[in-house]
């Protein structure tokens, strides 16, 4: 798999994708979506959420939770762009995370730039990667995984 030279993201929060997520419909292994509402000024995790299956139209509500109380973002479903490897498994949200993983785990040269002066970076979605998925090594293989996913899951 041709590489590229150089890869450069922002340093972005988990949050940055957090607004949409994608899962297996609990009635028709089909693709859903959970739209994810307002949190208003509380961690995204808290927010209320909304699972509609692209599929066969189910829907499921989930209420904000109270505050300080950290809900499961997936609704107890499994991730649908899961990425297995044989190091562990690698987990993408939506297409634009997806996307966002991509590029940057492609390049041969990577780089994050933080978003604004005193970013994110420490608390960035690169900065959370496991080492195996960002190790140079492994990069054929999860750039693999993740082309797999894209073309089987989406």
């Amino acid at each position: 798999m041709s590489q590229t030279p150089r890869s450069r993201v922002a340093a972005l929060p988990s949050e940055a994708f957090g607004r949409r997520l994608l899962v297996d419909c609990p009635a028709c292994e089909g693709r859903a979506v959970i739209h994810v509402g307002d949190p208003g000024g509380r961690s995204i995790d808290a927010a209320a959420r909304r699972l509609v299956c692209e599929a066969c139209g189910l829907t499921r509500d989930q209420a904000q939770t109270p505050m300080g109380v950290i809900a499961d973002p997936f609704m107890g479903r499994p991730p649908r762009l899961r990425m297995e490897t044989r190091h562990g498994t690698l987990v993408a949200w939506n297409e634009a995370h997806l996307d966002y993983l991509e590029r940057y785990l492609a390049g041969g040269l990577r780089e994050e730039a933080p978003a604004a002066e005193g970013g994110v970076r420490n608390a960035s979605i690169v900065s959370r990667l496991p080492a195996w998925a960002k190790a140079a090594k492994n990069r054929d293989e999860v750039v693999k995984a993740i082309a797999r996913v894209r073309r089987e899951r989406l």
